[in-house]
């Protein structure tokens, strides 16, 4: 036979009718009308329906059932499977008896046909074949609404929010769109004090009021984000938008008399209709950053400034592999300074972008950027080679250098292979673990104990020396210097004059001092200024400092100027 013939009745083999009748010489006519064209499955009566259903989940199409039957008839059947996951199959019953009550009444109760005995061949085959075509195209739906709408509201999902979005825009150029950003301040904190069923019924409270703008707008789009972040798009309109903020506000305090909740609008009038809605959404998301930790403050407004802080950091995005690739992140190093003796004993690698246009870039302008795109993780593995390859040359020109300090940051410690990333630059430039010295913020640290403990303990094992980075500036700073073994503690002295009682900062940081004294653990205080921060540093006993009063961040060739009158040669 002809391999496509065969390859055709296997397909259409594929579908499978369940025979439900108690009559074994009806099953079998039955089956002997269906077997061409399909799988048949048989069940006496609608309790062993439901048993062959239950084993073999998802694969028959359709039902053909018998009303009058043992056991379990074929109405006990139709509301027994409504609690099944076959519930939506295609139903056509089959009785003997033509009566428009019954009729009426096994349609109303989930029956999609009915057909009376004696069975038309041609008849059964057509209802049956378009019955299961009815399911599919009902199928292919729900696949599709699944596809494009959120599982908890029934709102537009992000791709086809989206989609829409651009569609609206493209179909009216000449109105003004408002594109709004709305999520729920710590809304994680509701989820952790009621629970996420709570959770779940505060976000489909916010998409029923959400999807009010409809009755006004009747152009909108609008669709939940992901978790509790929301967006609309809508003809601009100040009065309009002023009402959603504060329905919003009103309806949000009713809620729940418990809990406080606040909702952060983000406005973003939509000046260029070409650009992609994934650029509204950010612009939109960085207006409602205005309102965040902020109380009474509820609707942000994009602005000319953001405008230009989204276009610096987009520019530097697209330049920055490049960047890399051509060897413009340089290391400046500003040293550090042993107090008593006031000479240098070492430095700390910081970066710089060498930019063919733009001069030399402080990393105020782009490490941010770059922390937040994930690029800091190449960044910081570049730099680190730099200070490898640094340390070698002045090994190779005979010089024994002093170490000099590179920062880990958090996302690099999030890397299961940080340790061996880090051992493999000094076996590369065949140097010391000793001379390339580690920077951890404390908020790293605070991330993740367990893991950061971990780490800290195998870099130490390797010869690496560890420094906290910030000490102070987390809420478990002594819990963090109990639990993670770090060598040097660092201090920034502008961090303890924040509070504007200098007093106070001085008690504290003297103490700080003397703690790590007790522990034998050196103390390097950065931020110093003046002449008046240094004399008070080493009343108490501090034994390093670094900051600008002895020396900015400068580049290799001066720092090393400044430091071989200290290095010995060899």
């Amino acid at each position: 036979m002809d391999n496509r013939v065969i390859q055709k009745r296997e397909k259409k083999k594929a579908i499978t009718v369940l025979i439900v009748e108690d009559q074994r010489l009806n099953r079998l006519i039955l089956r002997e009308m269906l077997s061409p064209e399909y799988n048949v499955l048989e069940a006496g009566d609608g309790r062993q329906a439901l048993e062959v259903l239950a084993n073999n989940k998802g694969k028959v199409n359709a039902i053909l059932l018998d009303l009058i039957m043992p056991v379990m008839d074929g109405y006990g059947f139709m509301e027994a499977i409504r609690e099944t996951e076959a519930a939506n199959l295609p139903i056509i019953v089959l009785t003997g008896e033509m009566n428009p009550d019954i009729e009426n009444k096994v349609l109303m109760d989930g029956a999609w046909d009915y057909i009376t005995k004696p069975y038309q061949p041609l008849i059964l085959l057509s209802r049956l074949k378009n019955a299961i075509a009815r399911s599919q195209m009902g199928m292919l739906r729900q696949i599709r609404h699944m596809a494009e709408h959120d599982a908890l509201t029934g709102l537009y999902n992000r791709e086809k929010f989206f989609s829409e979005t651009r569609r609206i825009i493209d179909d009216y150029p000449d109105v003004t769109f408002a594109f709004l950003r709305i999520d729920i301040d710590q809304f994680s904190l509701i989820n952790s004090f009621w629970g996420n069923s709570e959770g779940d019924r505060l976000i489909n409270h916010m998409a029923s009021a959400v999807k009010l703008v409809e009755d006004r707008f009747p152009i909108c789009t609008f669709g939940r984000i992901n978790a509790d972040v929301f967006c609309v798009c809508l003809p601009f309109d100040e009065d309009y938008l002023s009402l959603i903020v504060e329905d919003a506000k009103n309806d949000l305090r009713s809620y729940n008399e418990n809990y406080i909740i606040k909702a952060t609008f983000g406005v973003y009038v939509v000046t260029n209709p070409k650009e992609p809605v994934a650029i509204m959404f950010e612009k939109a998301s960085m207006a409602a950053r205005q309102c965040k930790g902020r109380y009474n403050s509820y609707i942000g407004h994009y602005t000319q400034a953001m405008e230009d802080r989204l276009k610096w950091e987009q520019e530097i995005a697209n330049q920055m592999q490049h960047a890399l690739d051509e060897g413009q992140f340089i290391p400046w190093i500003q040293p550090k300074y042993h107090l008593s003796s006031e000479k240098p004993c070492g430095g700390e690698a910081l970066v710089r972008w060498d930019h063919p246009s733009k001069g030399i870039l402080s990393p105020g302008l782009f490490v941010p950027v770059f922390e937040r795109n994930g690029f800091i993780t190449k960044l910081d593995y570049n730099l680190w080679g730099r200070v490898c390859a640094l340390l070698r040359g002045w090994k190779d020109k005979g010089y024994d250098p002093h170490p000099i300090s590179v920062n880990i940051s958090r996302i690099d410690m999030y890397n299961p292979n940080i340790v061996g990333l880090i051992c493999g630059l000094t076996e590369k430039y065949g140097i010391s673990a000793e001379l390339l010295n580690l920077e951890l913020t404390e908020s790293a640290y605070m991330d993740n104990p367990d893991q950061m403990k971990r780490t800290v303990e195998e870099l130490k094992e390797r010869g690496f020396t560890i420094l906290m980075d910030d000490f102070g500036s987390g809420y478990s700073s002594l819990n963090t210097l109990k639990e993670i073994p770090v060598d040097i503690l660092k201090i920034d002295m502008n961090f303890l004059q924040d509070s504007g009682d200098g007093k106070r900062s001085e008690i504290i940081l003297a103490s700080t001092v003397s703690m790590a004294d007790q522990m034998e653990m050196p103390v390097i205080v950065e931020g110093v200024e003046t002449l008046e921060q240094a004399e008070f540093l080493k009343s108490i006993g501090c034994g390093y400092v670094q900051g600008y009063y002895y020396g900015r961040p400068m580049p290799v060739g001066q720092y090393q100027s400044l430091m071989e009158a200290t290095w010995i040669k060899g």
